[in-house]
Order: C-alpha cells, then structure tokens, then sequence
C-alpha cells in the first residue's frame, strides 16, 4: 500500500497524486459572456452537482500570472453562465477549448462551435452539447492561494432528446458517452462512461 502525507508536498505534488485518485471527474464545459460581449468556452474537471437545492459546485483556479481566468471574471462581471456536458464526439473541441488565450478571443468562434441563445442567461448554449445547464452565480469561497469555489444555482436545463428516457423523465445514462477526467499523467486524460450496470433498490440516492 503506498502511502503518501500531502501536507508535506509541493502544491503540484498534491494536485498530480489526488486528481490520478479521484477518478472520473466530470467536465463542467463553461460558456461566459464579458462586458464587450465576447463568448469564453473553457472546460473545468474540478466539478460536481449538488441536487437540494439545485446548484453546481466548480473549483477555479488562476493563471499562470496569478489574474483571474476569463470564466472567473465574467462570471464575477455578469453573474451568469451556461454549464455544458459534453460526449465524445466533443472530445476534440472540449480539449482545444482549455489552451490559454487573450481574453478578446473566442473559443468559439476559434473552434467553429455554433451556439444558440439561452432561455434565462445571456451567455448562448452550445447547439451540440448533449446536456446544457444554465446557471447563475450564488456565492465564491476563497479556498487559498490561486483556488476559488463557485457555487452556481441551476436555473434552467436542456437535455438532448437522444439521451432522455420519457418513462423515466431523466437522462438515461445507458444513451450517451458522457467525458471525464482522468489523471494528468503520461497517457489518457480522458475517459468516456463505458458499460452500466442496474442493480436493485439500495440505500444510495
């Protein structure tokens, strides 16, 4: 068993071993507007759902420089944003989408992604993404030097019709290939949800 005390590692230790053992992450795959109107698309793995009540929890970082990342200050700025899941025929566009560019570059308009305009917030939702989560900022907690929690309320979703389950009204699991992070390690970063299984009733939610 290998044994490691985190605290006594570098910063960059720490993130290597933990997101190689918290594994798959979803990808939060963010779409944000600035005050001229640019659209940022930018993916984030640090990333969970929170169902009561209806919210999302994202870890943002800092760059390199130590300003804030484009997603960050527009949702600082506006107060809204549009939390994508993407599936595998995204793989391509989700990964280009996370290189650093100015912030009067759109990764949208640089990827050729179309979009079309949400029903509650300004920033436009990706017309190919499967799921699109439209999403207003809650609060910020400084988590430390460089790290920032942001809490999103859930206002809105849209699901694909391909992955939802009319019996169910949800998303079936079984219909898509939805990404995921895996460790930032030499060889894959990503996975795709694979086999599912269905068991019987049990005391998780």
């Amino acid at each position: 068993m290998i044994t490691r005390d985190l605290s006594a590692l570098p910063k960059r230790d720490v993130y290597r071993i933990l997101s190689s053992l918290v594994i798959p992450r979803p990808i939060a795959w963010i779409s944000t507007v600035d005050r001229e109107g640019c659209l940022n698309l930018a993916p984030f793995s640090s990333f969970m759902g929170i169902f009561g009540p209806p919210m999302l929890a994202v870890t943002l970082g800092r760059r390199r420089d130590g300003s804030l990342k484009d997603t960050h200050r527009n949702l600082q700025e506006s107060g809204e944003a549009v939390v994508h899941l993407a599936d595998l025929p995204l793989l391509g566009p989700l990964h280009a989408s996370a290189d650093e560019v100015g912030p009067e570059v759109s990764e949208v308009d640089r990827l050729g992604l179309a979009v079309e305009a949400s029903d509650c917030v300004a920033p436009p939702r990706l017309q190919d993404a499967p799921v699109a989560l439209e999403c207003r900022l809650n609060r910020e907690l400084e988590l430390g030097p460089g790290s920032t929690l942001v809490l999103l309320d859930v206002v809105r979703i849209h699901a694909a019709d391909r992955i939802w389950s009319e019996e169910h009204d949800c998303a079936d699991a079984s219909r898509w290939a939805p990404l995921s992070r895996l460790a930032s390690v030499a060889g894959p970063n990503y996975g795709a949800l694979g086999q599912t299984f269905r068991l019987g009733p049990s005391a998780l939610p």
